[in-house]
């Protein structure tokens, strides 16, 4: 007769670990920063490295020693400077690709947020949105994806790709070659570098090439521009 076999307990298999984003906040008034942080602490995935509130050159130290993945920029009045602050921000982060800007303020004009976006940020939360959005906006920005009003964004990404389209209308898709072509498209369509690759049956590593082809052949510098091409292009 088989000899019965005691059951034993499994050990515990851990939980997946949760992926954390560490945050940067640059924000000089107290009774803002209160109400950020309050919006922040349901969210256990945010990691909070520190939080400036003096001169933007102790910001753009902090920038540099933490490395963040998102940093928000929350101002209340609305600063001259703050296009050359952006620029300021993303040449410290060139080397750090997953560092991503998301300004907090007061919803400025279409024009404005396109050369804030131009400028190196990645999106920008309103305060008149529900704060419980801010989590949100900061998981797509990490992402590497644009953040804008949500009653706004038609309006906004509209007058985007007509400035994009103004701005290449001499730009032909002719240079392209057939994948790079096919490769353009899918990026208009929102497609990751993983997805292409799966869709044209090539590896990431030669989609990354073709889509640095891409940028040299239509003078563009950005993930958004060629979407943005693709779509003014009505390439689907």
């Amino acid at each position: 007769m088989p000899k019965k076999q005691t059951s034993k307990t499994d050990p515990k298999i851990p939980p997946p670990k949760m992926e954390k984003i560490s945050v940067l906040i640059y924000c000089p008034s107290d009774f803002l920063l209160a109400g950020i942080l309050k919006a922040l602490e349901p969210d256990k995935r945010i990691d909070i490295l520190t939080v400036e509130k003096g001169t933007i050159e102790n910001f753009m130290e902090a920038i540099k020693q933490l490395k963040p993945q998102v940093i928000l920029f929350a101002h209340l009045e609305p600063l001259p400077h703050l296009k050359e602050i952006c620029k300021a921000i993303k040449e410290i982060i060139k080397p750090q690709i997953k560092t991503q800007l998301l300004l907090l303020g007061n919803i400025p004009s279409h024009e404005e947020i396109i050369n804030l976006i131009n400028a190196g940020a990645r999106g920008y939360f309103d305060f008149n949105d529900p704060s419980q959005q801010l989590t949100e906006a900061i998981s797509v920005v990490n992402r590497g994806e644009i953040w804008l009003p949500r009653d706004k964004m038609s309006s906004i990404m509209d007058r985007i790709i007509s400035v994009v389209g103004r701005d290449m209308k001499e730009k032909t898709l002719d240079q392209l070659t057939p994948t790079e072509f096919q490769v353009l498209r899918l990026i208009g369509q929102g497609k990751s570098n993983e997805e292409i690759a799966k869709i044209l049956f090539i590896s990431k590593n030669t989609v990354r090439s073709h889509i640095k082809s891409i940028y040299s052949k239509l003078d563009t510098h950005s993930r958004l521009q060629v979407a943005l091409y693709a779509i003014n292009s009505a390439l689907f």
